[in-house]
């Protein structure tokens, strides 16, 4: 399924690449293709996180994609946050599964991995919700939830976060247009049945849940509204979950000392996590 979706990639259009230092980050780029390429891993997983280990001190940076006045493909690889770091990583899996090598093609996995169904149709069309986010890479047949495959808990509500706190998002600020068109987005996940695996769960060994090292384990949350505050790779060591991601408090790229579980349960907002594997 992959290889096929990824012949589509070279012929996708791109709106616009982050010019600054393009040179530059397309030479990093098709090193890590190269290099991930070249090697043998033991599983899709080992070379998940080879390619996210790539980028272990990357300065975190929030709301590097709402810079521009318009939707248009942002590639900067200088600055990371939680979210871009993932689609960064997993864009550069995709192409490495294949002999595609440029660093066009690797704009176009990102692209497709970012927005739905791969097209970019302004903001709305951005996979800003995560639970929507998984759901249409699933459709696309990039990757599926795992979740379910341990014990897990459901929540039961309706994201809707950004459109009722519009205030706080530049492109929906004083925008009608744009918060009619993500109302029109939440309106799909409406009494929404998140399925999530306590964070009390989490102190458990590596046989007693399905987490795999390079999943990408998602930080659900008990906000109103929200589904998810945090995203990351999973990482065991010595036994115990870890999480490698781009973080807020250390304002870069870690693989973070702490136990994922000793992570979760100072965090009131923090409920536990969900679990996405590759395809």
């Amino acid at each position: 399924m992959i290889n096929r979706l990824l012949c589509l990639f070279s012929v996708m259009s791109i709106s616009l690449l982050h010019a600054d230092g393009i040179e530059h980050d397309s030479i990093f780029i098709e090193n890590i293709i190269n290099e991930s390429s070249s090697l043998k891993f033991s599983s899709n997983g080992e070379k998940i996180i080879f390619i996210a280990e790539k980028f272990l001190g990357t300065p975190y940076r929030g709301g590097t994609l709402d810079v521009n006045p318009d939707e248009v493909l942002v590639t900067r690889i200088d600055s990371l946050d939680c979210t871009t770091f993932v689609e960064t990583v997993l864009a550069l899996y995709l192409v490495s599964e294949k002999e595609c090598t440029r660093y066009e093609d690797y704009c176009s996995a990102l692209k497709f991995i970012r927005y739905r169904d791969g097209i970019i149709d302004g903001y709305h069309s951005r996979l800003h919700y995560i639970s929507d986010w998984i759901h249409n890479n699933d459709m696309k047949g990039l990757m599926s939830e795992v979740t379910r495959n341990s014990e897990f808990s459901e929540r039961t509500f309706s994201i809707n976060y950004m459109t009722e706190h519009s205030e706080s998002y530049s492109h929906l600020r004083d925008n009608k247009s744009s918060v009619l068109k993500m109302r029109e987005v939440e309106r799909y996940w409406s009494n929404y049945h998140m399925p999530y695996i306590p964070k009390e769960k989490l102190n458990l060994d590596r046989t007693s849940i399905d987490v795999r090292d390079g999943d990408v384990l998602v930080l659900t949350t008990n906000i109103d509204g929200l589904d998810v505050v945090h995203m990351g790779f999973a990482v065991w060591m010595n036994n115990h979950l870890h999480l490698l991601h781009a973080s807020s408090l250390e304002k870069k790229v870690i693989l973070d000392d702490t136990s994922l579980y000793d992570y979760l349960k100072v965090r009131s907002k923090h409920t536990g996590i969900r679990v996405v594997r590759m395809k």
